[in-house]
């Protein structure tokens, strides 16, 4: 095989696990980012490296399946940065998802796992769920479900992937944004042109967009969808997936330390002409939720802060998409002469996908 000169557009998650499967090849990778590694979609993310057990009810189990096994390379890949979580689902009257339905659920996804499996999953009774979390509310209150999944130290990890990607050789390219690309694998950089054997876009919430103000067509689009989590002062000694009132969407709460809890997240439509944040609006539905299942309510007060990020979900172009929150976040690889071009993905199965496009670099 012969070494070619190849160049990653994007320092996300997607990106830097490109650059560096590119660079395991023996190529010559150079990795620009308009800003710094990590500091958009990736780093928005809710610290999961999981299989996204809500997706079995929405009937994506072979992207579930993919993902599970992938998880297992996570933990592998940085045993100090990754962790093992019991997730529960407290089951309350008039809930949307009864325990027995939500308890099922859990042993498909256990199941899909298969030798891959973080731990079993559990039935419990009212009692077992208030002694757990004894900051629930009990009223109403009918038992719940258990599972274990995995869940990241984000800075430690993030800083392992930078790591791996510049020990395998690949030159990390900062603040230098990409004014357009070319399918012949040509680059436009502050005005002068570079040529490379091999472009890959793996721009994110953007490739679209890059591939627009470049002028070239693709049989695929995005849709950006906007989520917004929050950390609160909240102790808990376990995870927890609390079910929206009235809806079918689920919340995650997930202890980061003794004191802190991370709340999301919340699934909008965005604009990217929009700032990337977290309204007002949104902090005052995760609190919501969040205290419609606590016995001692939270106030704004207990914000410690909140952050949000966009995550691309791809279509085909003529394609309609519905609710976003039943989307798939799946990806798309597209390959027109020297430029590759990523659409969607997600935190787990990135370095997979990293796999697949150096193969075909």
């Amino acid at each position: 095989m012969s070494v070619k000169r190849v160049a990653v557009v994007g320092a996300g998650v997607n990106g830097v696990s490109i650059a560096s499967a590119c660079a395991s090849l023996g190529h010559d990778v150079q990795l620009f980012d308009e800003s710094t590694p990590f500091d958009q979609t990736s780093s928005a993310s809710s610290r999961m490296l999981h299989g996204g057990i809500r997706y079995i009810e929405q009937g994506h189990i072979g992207l579930v399946r993919e993902a599970l096994i992938e998880r297992d390379g996570w933990l592998r890949f940085a045993p100090d940065a990754t962790r093992v979580e019991r997730f529960y689902f407290p089951v309350y009257r008039g809930a949307k998802r009864g325990r027995w339905l939500l308890f099922a659920g859990t042993l498909v996804y256990q199941w899909l796992a298969g030798r891959f499996s973080v731990g079993t999953s559990q039935l419990h009774s009212d009692e077992d769920i208030i002694r757990t979390f004894p900051h629930l509310l009990s009223q109403g209150l009918r038992g719940g479900a258990s599972y274990c999944d995995v869940v990241m130290e984000y800075e430690p990890l993030i800083q392992l992937l930078i790591d791996e990607a510049k020990r395998k050789g690949v030159s990390i390219i900062e603040n230098t944004p990409i004014q357009r690309i070319y399918t012949d694998g040509r680059i436009d950089i502050s005005g002068s042109t570079v040529e490379f054997d091999c472009v890959i876009n793996a721009a994110g919430p953007w490739a679209a967009t890059l591939l627009e103000e470049s002028g070239i067509s693709s049989k695929f689009t995005i849709d950006h969808v906007r989520g917004s989590h929050l950390i609160v002062n909240l102790s808990l000694k376990n995870a927890l997936v609390l079910q929206a009132p009235g809806e079918r969407r689920i919340v995650f709460v997930i202890p980061l330390d003794r004191e802190r809890a991370l709340l999301g997240t919340t699934e909008h439509t965005h604009d990217l002409a929009d700032p990337i944040v977290c309204t007002d609006a949104e902090s005052e539905y995760l609190l919501s939720i969040l205290n419609q299942h606590l016995s001692e309510p939270l106030s704004t007060s207990h914000i410690v802060s909140s952050f949000a990020g966009v995550r691309p979900i791809v279509r085909p172009r003529d394609a309609i998409i519905g609710d976003m929150s039943s989307a798939s976040r799946d990806s798309e690889i597209e390959v027109s002469n020297r430029l590759i071009s990523v659409f969607g993905g997600k935190w787990t199965s990135a370095r997979h996908l990293g796999e697949k496009v150096a193969a075909l670099v």
